[in-house]
């Protein structure tokens, strides 16, 4: 075990030096609000879809196929199970805040930590599963996670046309129907995934600088929900995936990181837009993101010892 700690922590601090590159640059003021905001939706409009699109950049597999609507049921049916954990854990208190910190519990920032460091830890076939992780993550936050957080009924409308969503209805009939890609689209494909990784760990980093972290470390608040997001919820969830028999290595692996992930950046962007108790959302993330280097190695490392 203390071997893939070591390996999964190495890989861990990989993305948390890109993390500190963004926190240096925008403390530098060599990043600003505003080039943070066009980073994101670089990442999010740009560079995830073309993540999705090339991991579904393969020919058919009947076994693949097959992996992947099993894949695609389980991760639905316990992202269902964390947004039921969330509700009963918060029940009461100002409207405002419970609904982040609903929030905070039910999402995890799979795509933009997650897919790299499944990607990491299980190579190509980690990437794939996480991509599709993503797409039904997004399904969810733009259904139940939006509707709470704005106070509006679910859009089905704002489900589907999200990037992740584009990405699987463009890449999925290529897998599907083995659609031989012309090699200028797919390496430009290629290259646009490339900067997943990157991007996305210097956008965190910009999210961090912004925090005030004297602050966080003095809010309890933000250590129960980093022990809910990262102990809690993967203590509760991966006994019961590991048990699922239908489930290989890299789909166990690939979960095990995506529920044991820190709070979603999102739920900081979402709180703001709709003007919900967005310190405490920016805290939560800051929190949990820097305790995740310690316990997104442990958590994976046991699960490999478990099922290996």
């Amino acid at each position: 075990m203390l071997h893939s700690f070591w390996i999964v922590f190495g890989q861990t601090l990989s993305l948390f030096l890109m993390i500190a590159v963004g926190f240096g640059m925008y403390k530098a003021k060599r990043i600003t609000d505003a080039g943070a905001a066009q980073m994101t939706d670089l990442l999010l409009y740009a560079v995830t879809p073309c993540v999705v699109f090339n991991a579904f950049n393969r020919p058919f597999d009947p076994g693949t196929a097959r992996s992947i609507a099993v894949f695609s049921g389980v991760s639905a049916a316990f992202l269902l199970l964390t947004i039921l954990i969330g509700r009963l854990v918060y029940r009461k208190g100002e409207k405002d805040t419970l609904v982040v910190q609903r929030f905070a519990s039910a999402f995890s920032n799979c795509g933009f930590m997650g897919i790299p460091l499944a990607g990491a830890v299980c190579g190509e076939m980690g990437t794939l599963y996480a991509s599709i992780f993503v797409v039904l993550f997004n399904l969810f936050q733009w259904t139940y996670g939006l509707a709470m957080m704005s106070g509006e009924r679910f859009s089905v409308k704002k489900a589907i046309i999200n990037p992740c969503v584009l990405g699987l209805l463009a890449g999925l009939p290529v897998f599907l129907l083995s659609v031989n890609v012309p090699a200028p689209v797919e390496n430009a494909v290629s290259m646009m995934a490339a900067l997943n990784s990157p991007l996305a760990m210097i956008v965190i980093g910009t999210h961090l600088a912004k925090a005030d972290l004297v602050s966080t470390l003095k809010d309890t608040r933000c250590y129960f929900a980093s022990a809910l997001r990262l102990i809690v919820m993967p203590a509760a969830v991966m006994p019961l995936i590991i048990a699922v028999p239908w489930l290989n290595h890299d789909q166990t692996i690939t979960l095990a990181v995506m529920f044991g992930a820190p709070v979603a950046a999102s739920c900081a962007l979402f709180a703001t837009k709709f003007r919900r108790d967005s310190t405490l959302a920016s805290r939560m993330v800051a929190m949990s993101t820097l305790f995740s280097i310690a316990t997104l190695p442990v958590l994976v490392s046991v699960v490999k010892t478990v099922i290996e």
